[in-house]
């Protein structure tokens, strides 16, 4: 069944590109399901046949096209620009987006592939990642230029696009994390002032706030995988002089610049080039640049995002080709959403189960191990911004990176905390009956069992309790029960055992029964009060 789009053509003059997309996305989600009325399964937009492809392919193409004629364009670059959208799978048919740009996009004349460039096709791949969100499961946005990767065209970066070096393959291990708080104040050579990186939006400003989500990984880290992180800005309050503002609000280079000045390829790695933004480029390419001299196993970039007001929750960057940093990117969400999601208020905050590859950040290419770039949340989204300003939300974020750097280095991957199974169980009067709990994945201890009775035998006294599990225990863990007294025929109990872990994550809870049988010779031995239970857990084996 084919569908025309032609009705679109009346609103997109008259609506604003941002509100435009979203309703040519909830338009074309409607397409698609009448298109498969009557067969339920079919309508999962994981996996869209050729049909659709084509169809998501001409009204995404037709949708960038209108942003990049729209786009400022930056010195070199030229005004006709021709976009067209692919999907194409990888070698593990993986299903990804080409977004080709033609030759017009690349400035003509620059050395390098700049912050500019760099701001205008995550704007692309941004956008294009929001249209199909809730439509199809992509791996990633990778930007070409008439069919060439950018590195075609700046021959002097083509070295950093794939290294061969450990982190192209090698797994993670612990020794030395960079904890990298995005952007930062820098010198602007046209307007010859101090400024921000990024714009402030429902009173965030980007180059601000990633400071204190880089302290707070680093607190993690160092609490709980025993790494001292290391940090390519100052985190002192002390004054900048040139800028007059306080360090921890300048870019890394200009700190990478106090603390090696004999090593200018750290800070200054842009030496032939003049263009108004040559420090605000110089900082980006600072961040791994700083990683690779001191040798560091992984890198963490830390940046909220910023797209439509309706974009929301985490995002994680990796670079096309590399994977380790997938490896590491998808850990690293698994564990973001298990402890984000643990708090109430944010138990729906928005955390992808894939990471997304990327083949033009610098902060990711240029660096010669394992880097991931996390988008904690979109500041351009007042729900977001708001957790964003939140400690708590900021805490849970940063104890999941640690988390997912930390099951990577010891070679696990994403499993949630969550209890398998509590096999039913019995045993006999005034003995302790074990209960075995059976969880999967990785809490945090002390872990706290709740017990409760959801049926109790007449005649019985019957209460639950809460059981410590101080100390790292694998799974089962185990509690023992006894019934105290003497009844004269089997008695089942029904209990609902939920746990909880030291971060607050507790899994969904699973009922199960216990039955008390009776001596085999009758006695006149009891409590001469009615019979009852009691808890305790069960030592460490």
């Amino acid at each position: 069944m084919f569908i025309s789009f032609s009705f679109f053509t009346g609103i997109r003059d008259a609506v604003p590109w941002r509100t435009r997309s979203w309703l040519v996305k909830l338009m074309l989600l409607m397409t698609l399901m009448i298109a498969v009325s009557g067969a339920t399964a079919a309508a999962t937009p994981a996996s869209p046949d050729k049909t659709r492809q084509v169809q998501l392919e001409a009204e995404l193409t037709g949708e960038l096209q209108r942003v990049v004629n729209a786009q400022r364009r930056i010195e070199g670059q030229g005004r006709d620009v021709v976009v067209s959208v692919r999907f194409v799978r990888d070698d593990r048919q993986q299903l990804g987006l080409v977004i080709d740009l033609s030759e017009a996009y690349v400035p003509q004349g620059a050395l390098y592939f700049g912050a500019e460039m760099e701001d205008l096709t995550s704007e692309l791949a941004n956008i294009a990642s929001e249209f199909l969100r809730n439509i199809i499961v992509i791996s990633g946005v990778d930007i070409r230029f008439g069919g060439k990767d950018i590195y075609d065209y700046f021959p002097a970066e083509s070295r950093f696009a794939l290294f061969s070096g450990r982190g192209a393959s090698a797994p993670v291990t612990a020794a030395t994390i960079v904890s990298a708080a995005g952007h930062g104040i820098y010198y602007h050579y046209g307007f010859k002032d101090w400024r921000a990186q990024r714009d402030p939006s429902n009173g965030i400003t980007e180059d601000f706030i990633t400071p204190d989500y880089a302290t707070e990984l680093s607190l993690w880290l160092e609490k709980r995988s025993d790494i001292a992180a290391k940090f390519p800005r100052s985190n002192t309050t002390a004054e900048h002089g040139p800028s007059g503002q306080p360090w921890d609000e300048i870019g890394a280079r200009y700190n990478l610049q106090l603390i090696y000045p004999e090593n200018p390829n750290l800070w200054h790695s842009l030496p032939d080039t003049t263009g108004n933004l040559r420090e605000r480029n110089e900082d980006i390419r600072s961040r791994p640049l700083f990683a690779n001299h001191i040798g560091a196993d992984a890198i963490f970039h830390l940046h909220t995002n910023a797209a439509d007001q309706a974009a929301s929750g985490v995002r994680a960057i990796y670079h096309t080709g590399r994977s380790a940093d997938q490896r590491l990117a998808n850990n690293v969400l698994c564990y973001m959403k298990e402890l984000i999601q643990a708090k109430e208020m944010y138990k729906n905050y928005p955390v992808p189960s894939q990471s997304e590859k990327r083949n033009n950040l610098g902060e990711n290419r240029l660096a010669t191990m394992p880097s991931v770039i996390i988008e904690a949340g979109f500041h351009t989204n007042p729900s977001d911004a708001a957790a964003l300003k939140d400690p708590v939300f900021r805490t849970a974020a940063m104890k999941g990176v640690e988390k997912g750097y930390r099951l990577t280095a010891e070679d696990k991957g994403c499993e949630p905390f969550k209890i398998d199974r509590i096999p039913d169980t019995s045993g006999m009067q005034n003995t302790y009956i074990p209960v075995e709990v059976h969880y999967q994945g990785y809490p945090q201890f002390a872990v706290t069992a709740k017990v409760e009775v959801v049926s109790c035998p007449g005649g019985w006294t019957c209460s639950g309790g809460e059981l410590e599990y101080p100390d790292h225990e694998d799974t089962p863990l185990v509690y023992e029960v006894m019934c105290n007294g003497i009844w004269w025929s089997p008695a089942t109990f029904r209990f609902k055992t939920s746990l909880s872990d030291l971060d607050g994550v507790s899994p969904a809870a699973v009922e199960h029964t216990m039955t008390c049988l009776p001596p085999g010779i009758r006695g006149n031995s009891g409590t001469g009060g009615r019979p009852s239970i009691s808890l305790r857990p069960q030592k460490a084996r």
